[in-house]
């Protein structure tokens, strides 16, 4: 979609792809999604924790002559080279214990199309070199296999690390990351667009609020200026998380208040009042903080204390919970008040 802005077109609050936002880095943004969307070349989308990479990935897809063939996403996470090359080229039966079939991979998946390989930083040396040759000659050859086979897709890649810094650090291969980033594109954070929080807001209360069937009558000025002030290390989606919260536990037909935001929202008042009451400003505070232990102790344990793993299903990133940990006084159970690992 697009909306006249400043005497020209730029694409606004992107409905269209669920990228929302009217912030001058946001055009920036749209702008530069727009020229790079109708090329052929890989990108590199770089960006903190949740800022909506995956979204910008399928956005350029959707732009692209690409856009009505498949569109395959890839997280290099945790991905062994074997469990690596496996996943991306496919495996005969037999290939290595427990393949007890053949599988496709998904760079075949994706011909015609585009493939996304989302968090590319955390690939070993060994599976950046596959990568490098996969992407030098677009052929697969699964493991295990003796015939190759051409592909034709288009290859986008995201990061929140540094790669430049990694280059330095011998830890991501400096041919391969002149490859990927062909073209660039950095997604700002949530803290370098804080007037698109509104905007945000609104779209998500209306998800939410259809979701859960309520009517939710919008948000007081005392939740807005929580909200505005708030440092949001888990970007979007910590905004996302916030509001469904907000959503499921304000009373169908009223409008969020400030009593019902987590506790790491620190108020900009001492007080906030509800229905006319004032609420002691300390007592709040540490009803929050209970509650933030809890949820946070609850999503560790159920992640038998992967740091990482809880910090992505909070909408945080592994910093921002080492940090709450040490503040809320949360360690692994045998361990010393010192973060475990994750």
């Amino acid at each position: 979609m697009l909306e006249r802005l400043g005497g020209e077109a730029v694409p606004m609050q992107a409905d269209r792809f669920e990228i929302i936002g009217r912030s001058p880095v946001m055009q920036d943004l749209f702008r530069e999604l727009k020229t790079i969307g109708q090329c052929d070349a890989s990108v590199l989308i770089e960006g903190e924790t949740g800022v909506g990479k995956n979204l910008v990935a399928r956005a350029l897809h959707r732009l692209s002559p690409r856009a009505s063939r498949p569109f395959v996403a890839l997280n290099a996470a945790n991905l062994n080279d074997e469990l690596f090359e496996s996943e991306l080229f496919g495996h005969v039966r037999g290939a290595f214990t427990g393949a007890y079939g053949d599988h496709k991979g998904l760079a075949r998946a994706a011909d015609g199309g585009t493939l996304f390989i989302d968090e590319v930083s955390e690939l070993a040396l060994t599976a950046q070199a596959k990568l490098l040759c996969f992407l030098d000659q677009q052929e697969v050859r699964p493991v295990g296999g003796l015939q190759a086979t051409k592909v034709n897709l288009r290859v986008i890649c995201a990061t929140n690390q540094d790669l430049r810094e990694a280059v330095k650090a011998k830890t991501f291969r400096q041919d391969l990351f002149y490859r990927l980033r062909v073209f660039g594109l950095r997604v700002p954070s949530l803290r370098e667009r804080r007037e698109d929080v509104p905007l945000l807001v609104d779209h998500f209360i209306r998800r939410f609020a259809a979701h859960y069937g309520k009517t939710i009558a919008g948000v007081s000025k005392e939740a807005m200026a929580v909200l505005m002030q708030h440092d949001w290390e888990g970007n979007v989606r910590e905004l996302e998380n916030e509001i469904e919260r907000c959503v499921v536990l304000t009373p169908d037909g009223m409008e969020v208040q400030g009593d019902v935001l987590s506790l790491e929202l620190e108020p900009v008042t001492p007080a906030l009042k509800t229905n006319g009451t004032a609420v002691d400003g300390s007592l709040l505070r540490e009803s929050r903080h209970a509650a933030e232990r809890s949820i946070i102790d609850k999503t560790l344990k159920r992640h038998r204390w992967n740091v990482s793993a809880a910090a992505r299903e909070l909408g945080i990133s592994r910093v921002g919970l080492t940090r709450k940990l040490k503040r809320l006084g949360l360690h692994r159970p045998g361990t010393r008040p010192s973060l475990a690992s994750g």
